[in-house]
């Protein structure tokens, strides 16, 4: 998890950057402190619900005009405060070590929120504590997106067989519904499998992209799939001329497509809906580009031997039975060693170098390796730490994965007052050094162990 030290002297940039983190870390204590008044308030209501008789609308009133009064007061709906005064209550009930972490200013209000709403799932309260524990200890040093994932693994390993049965549940439940809209339009919904429908979006990603451009490559190396060589920004020849970054999936964008990657996106899923095939994509084409997902799953589960869930990076936990069905019939499946202790993936068994080195990073990796940023390995650029033009060598101390929008801070060519710098430390570690010498460490993806 990132870590930071002492800055540089300081400077305007700086001298506001300091002043802006007081604010957030007055936030969270505000935050705690509301948390606190509205626990209060709405436990009284609550123990005077329990003391009344009569109907289940007649003993709600205490409830429903506490939150009527605030709701009136602080000009918000009746349901948001509603919502507000439910999760306050959970917060300093239910979750005191987050409450504490979040009194303290070690996580924001976003990291309490994940945390608590990931752990409503476990009913028993030495289990609760437990999973706190290790949840506001990853969540103090990683950005809430980061910590979404890891809280939902973490919440199904000390949730036990009740979150196993909450899983299976969740997959029987899936269905198709419309929800129409007054301009014509309407939303498709699909509940499926987050694994389903992560491998179904990515598919449909690089149908669009041929879409847009029927003449290139979805398997062109710049995309960060089925690379020869490790991806850096030092051979532009890897980089197609006539793209541009468009800030989405990291990825660019034809000259000549007035479609945005959401919108081809979309085009693309309801002619595979209608017609079996993207009609602006030749079927040749359409064959060649499948779904990828990066699935972590242990060796007694995939044997049957263990119905432990297993970890969509970037999500949190799937169905044992859905991820062992799907092995069944994949091409092929990455075995990997990790280490007993930390989690931390340390080798494959596989032979060919250059094919081990990619395959251990992407798992080493799990996503951007920028602090912070949770951008999928899949479309990240692989990258030279120590530039190879520089003599920095192709090995897996000095590779790493980075999106194209933080690739491009650590290049060369950017002007080194708004340059950062990395070098890698042991353990997978990446030491980063912002323009203003903030020291960041950004450490490897963590894989929750399920015994």
């Amino acid at each position: 998890m990132p870590t930071m030290t002492a800055p540089a002297p300081p400077d305007t940039a700086s001298a506001s950057m300091s002043a802006w983190l007081e604010i957030q870390a007055e936030k969270a204590r505000l935050h705690a402190r509301e948390a606190s008044l509205l626990h209060e308030a709405f436990t009284e209501a609550l123990d005077e619900r329990e003391k009344r008789t009569g109907t289940e609308d007649m003993r709600d009133i205490p409830v429903r005009s506490l939150v009527a009064e605030f709701s009136a007061a602080g000009r918000i709906s009746s349901r948001t405060m509603e919502s507000a005064m439910w999760h306050a209550y959970s917060l300093v009930a239910n979750f005191p070590v987050t409450f504490q972490a979040l009194e303290s200013a070690q996580i924001s209000p976003t990291h309490a929120r994940i945390i608590t709403d990931a752990g409503a799932q476990i009913s028993d309260q030495a289990d609760r504590f437990a999973y706190e524990l290790a949840a506001v200890d990853y969540a103090s040093g990683e950005s809430p997106n980061r910590v979404r994932a890891v809280a939902r693994m973490l919440a199904a390993k000390h949730g036990g067989a009740s979150a196993a049965e909450r899983r299976k549940k969740g997959h029987e439940a899936r269905r198709v519904w419309v929800d129409d809209f007054d301009d014509g339009q309407a939303e498709l919904h699909i509940l499926t499998s987050s694994v389903l429908a992560h491998a179904a979006v990515d598919r449909a990603s690089g149908l669009a992209r041929l879409a847009r451009d029927p003449n290139s490559s979805e398997t062109h190396p710049s995309l960060g799939e089925a690379e020869k060589e490790p991806i850096t920004w030092e051979d532009e020849s890897l980089i197609p001329g006539d793209w541009v970054y468009d800030g989405e999936d990291g990825v660019g964008a034809p000259h000549d497509d007035p479609r945005t990657m959401d919108q081809a996106r979309a085009d693309v899923m309801i002619d595979l809906l209608l017609a079996a095939s993207a009609e602006t994509v030749t079927a040749a084409g359409a064959e060649a580009v499948r779904g990828h997902v990066q699935v972590t799953i242990p060796a007694a589960a995939l044997a049957g031997a263990s119905d432990a869930p297993a970890d969509l990076s970037g999500i949190g936990p799937v169905d044992a039975d859905l991820i062992r069905e799907i092995a069944g019939v994949a091409p092929g499946w990455d075995r990997l060693y990790l280490d007993g202790y930390s989690g931390i993936v340390m080798a494959t068994d596989r032979y060919r170098p250059t094919a081990e080195m990619r395959r251990y990073l992407r798992a080493r990796d799990g996503r951007c390796r920028f602090p912070g940023c949770a951008g999928s390995v899949r479309r990240c650029d692989l990258d030279h730490t120590h530039e190879h033009s520089r003599g920095g060598a192709t090995s897996c101390e000095n590779l790493s994965h980075l999106c194209r929008r933080h690739h491009s801070l650590k290049h060369p060519d950017v002007d080194v007052k708004y340059r950062w710098a990395a070098r890698q430390l042991s353990g997978g570690r990446i030491e980063w050094t912002s323009p203003h010498g903030l020291v960041f460490i950004d450490h490897p993806q963590t894989h929750v162990q399920f015994s």
